[in-house]
């Protein structure tokens, strides 16, 4: 209950300074006056009972006149406030200001209308009632103008609110997207999608429907979508003398916005449609120092204010990304580089092993075999190293191109090498192997052992049991394939 009374005090506290000034009118009023008490007892009670409806328990009853009944029944009390003290002598008509500022402040246009147009039909008609001597008729003048400068105020007042809360609520946006920016830049540090993350990051971000990501293709200088998010479309290529707001972008380093003739900036009218017609369209360039290295193109359905938070937010973003991107790029080459064997360009012993346990996990019928160039000590010390490392890299050249999509063929170490061949029997395996111990370059020789199980095998005893093979291959005079039972 005290919580309840504690948000019901903190909401009606934009009330205390219009309490304060009423109560201060109606006590000094009688002050050297002659107070008609019936009156003045009236128009204080309808004075308090306005208040009660401006009080937050009682707003929701009035629903859509929130604002404007009460306001209205106190500038009836401040008529009467008037009449009880001998009309325009009194000097409380100035309390007819009151409800026209709570309503500029707290409420709508209609609303604000409605008590300016109370207060003066409630002035003038107290003028044409009562009259002299309590409303002599040269007041008619000050009257109309009192009531002028009262709608003057009430809306500058309620259009300078309006400037203040937008104002608020767009520093607000700001805010929160300036910290969506800040999460999006951590985790894509370590994402192995950062273009796919920037752009719906992007499209998130400013509320946007579509976000595409142009980078260059190749030295022509042609740049190419190489992510998209909020549209489904195919690759698009423009090259570099292709007039489009992507080009232009890239070319100047300079943010262009445009919301109108949208549909000439893609380039493609076909992908304008595919992008929902958007009706403001910013493309960002990103950039890496003072080099272009891509474009962020971004598209709202709607009129969207260049320079605004959203606009903001995504030159913020874009400032970012190009960096991001060049960071997991590198990432990536690392990790390529720690999986693949520097000198045939074959995976390595780290990436056979992570694949094949993977295989296996996935509980996928596999095949390997384990291969050994024949007298490859022999071949290095007759021809010397380099020959040797060139007849590795051959090797490895030749046996791709005999191998299907899904198959997997890795360098363990020195002059040995192992395949992994999905979903194949013995004979298709022992097939593929013959075919690879033909395609080896110099009229050199291999020794092959091959092994296969079925799902759910452990990776150690697939290996032994093709290392088993490969031995019984070499002893039995090399230059041969053996198969385990």
């Amino acid at each position: 209950m005290s919580s309840v009374s504690g948000a019901s005090v903190q909401t009606n506290r934009h009330l205390i300074p219009f309490v304060v000034t009423s109560t201060v009118a109606w006590i000094t009023v009688p002050i050297g006056s002659s107070v008609h008490w019936g009156t003045y007892a009236l128009a204080a009670g309808l004075a308090i009972f306005s208040g009660m409806l401006w009080t937050a328990p009682l707003r929701g009853i009035l629903k859509r006149g929130q604002e404007a009944i009460p306001s209205l029944i106190f500038l009836l009390a401040v008529a009467l406030l008037r009449n009880s003290a001998g009309g325009i002598n009194s000097a409380v008509g100035v309390l007819a200001l009151l409800p026209v500022f709570y309503t500029a402040l707290y409420s709508d246009r209609a609303q604000l209308v409605v008590v300016v147009l109370g207060m003066g039909t409630l002035f003038m008609a107290q003028n044409l009632l009562v009259g002299p001597p309590a409303y002599p008729h040269n007041q008619y003048r000050s009257g109309v103008l009192f009531i002028a400068v009262s709608a003057i105020i009430g809306l500058i007042t309620q259009r300078l609110v309006a400037q203040t809360r937008f104002q608020a609520a767009d520093a607000q946006d700001r805010e929160r997207m300036l910290e969506q920016v800040a999460e999006v830049v951590r985790n894509l540090s370590s994402s192995p999608h950062a273009r796919a993350e920037v752009c719906a990051a992007a499209k998130t971000i400013s509320n946007a429907s579509l976000a595409i990501m142009y980078e260059p293709t190749g030295p022509a200088g042609a740049l190419c979508a190489t992510s998209m998010a909020g549209i489904e479309a195919p690759t698009v290529e423009i090259g570099p003398e292709e007039r489009s707001g992507v080009s232009e972008a890239f070319r100047t380093g300079r943010s262009l916005f445009f919301a109108e003739d949208c549909e000439s900036q893609f380039f493609d009218g076909e992908m304008w449609t595919l992008a929902g017609r958007p009706t403001s369209v910013l493309f960002e360039p990103l950039l890496r120092g003072a080099e272009p290295v891509g474009v962020l193109v971004v598209g709202w359905p709607r009129a969207v204010k260049v320079g605004g938070s959203r606009t903001t937010t995504i030159a913020l973003l874009a400032h970012e990304v190009a960096t991001v991107i060049e960071r997991a790029d590198m990432l990536t080459q690392l990790a390529g580089i720690a999986s693949t064997d520097a000198l045939t360009g074959l995976p390595n012993r780290r990436s056979w092993d992570s694949h094949l346990a993977q295989m296996l996990a996935d509980e996928q019928q596999v095949t390997i075999a384990m291969l050994d160039l024949d007298h490859f000590k022999d071949f290095n010390d007759t021809y010397g190293h380099p020959a040797g490392d060139r007849l590795l890299r051959e090797t490895a050249a030749a046996w791709r191109e005999e191998l299907r999509a899904g198959d997997f063929v890795a360098r363990l170490g020195g002059d040995e090498f192992a395949l992994l061949l999905p979903n194949c029997n013995a004979a298709n395996a022992l097939e593929v192997v013959e075919r690879l111990r033909l395609r080896i370059p110099s009229e050199q020789t291999c020794s092959a052992g091959i092994a296969g199980l079925g799902a759910g095998a452990a990776p150690e005893a697939l290996m032994a049991r093709a290392d088993t093979a490969l031995y019984e291959a070499k002893t039995a005079g090399r230059d041969r394939t053996c198969m385990t039972a």
